[in-house]
């Protein structure tokens, strides 16, 4: 099968009208580009930011739906599942876009327990969990879809690399779980996939990144457009990559 992605949303349909979408970390980056993107076309967006004043803003200016935590913590994850329940009766589309990063440049010997463990707290259990605490709200939705917004620091078939441990293994191990969801999943009409969507400006992605914000949220918008996709596959701006 040939992929090809457009780029592009002008004029585009309502694809998602009447589907709620729910996407975590949209206070900036990719996240807030993404909530405007998935608004453009229709969604009524569950604006997940760290802190209320940050969700309320966003859903106010989008027409969308706040919800608040620290995915940090599991009671954190557990309060932003429990406000999605209160504020939709079904889930169409769930993204994991929130993430941490605080040691780009950490070395092997450098690597420290605490950050480790706080990297993967919200880069890989929070996506755990709260796929957990709403699978009643995506079945509800069904056929309904889990995105993992990942990165290349995490795909074996580039090789990894010498530096940021704590967050190479995190996506390392994000991208595991969208893949062993997505076997789960299959029988309930859920399709599960991680998308990098590149090298973009942002606090994480830095000033010298080639894309911007929209740009790397368009990968994730168009793998969520198309009916026909498999589950289980890892995806970059231009189609399907190696995990």
């Amino acid at each position: 099968m040939s992929y090809k992605y457009e780029i592009g949303l002008n004029g585009a349909s309502k694809s998602f009208t009447g589907r709620n979408v729910l996407i975590t970390g949209t206070s900036r980056g990719i996240g807030r580009a993404l909530a405007t993107q998935f608004a453009a076309e229709g969604a009524q967006v569950l604006c997940h930011a760290r802190d209320g004043a940050s969700a309320r803003a966003l859903a106010a200016e989008l027409g969308g739906l706040p919800l608040w935590g620290d995915l940090s913590s599991a009671a954190g994850v557990a309060a932003v599942a429990g406000q999605a329940a209160a504020a939709a009766p079904a889930l169409h589309l769930l993204v994991h876009n929130a993430a941490v990063n605080p040691r780009p440049d950490e070395r092997l010997e450098e690597v420290e327990l605490a950050t480790f463990r706080a990297v993967h707290a919200v880069n890989v259990e929070a996506p755990l969990l709260l796929t957990q605490a709403l699978l009643g709200l995506l079945r509800a939705g069904a056929p309904s879809q889990v995105i993992v917004v990942s990165s290349e620091a995490g795909q074996f078939s580039t090789g990894l690399g010498a530096t940021g441990l704590s967050y190479r293994t995190s996506k390392a191990a994000a991208n595991a779980f969208a893949l062993v969801a997505a076997h789960a999943l299959r029988a309930d009409g859920i399709r599960v996939n991680a998308v990098h969507p590149g090298w973009v400006r942002t606090d994480m992605g830095g000033p010298a990144a080639p894309l911007s914000p929209e740009q790397g949220a368009r990968a994730v918008v168009q793998l969520a457009r198309r009916d026909d996709e498999p589950t289980g596959l890892m995806f970059d701006a231009s189609g399907p990559v190696d995990w």
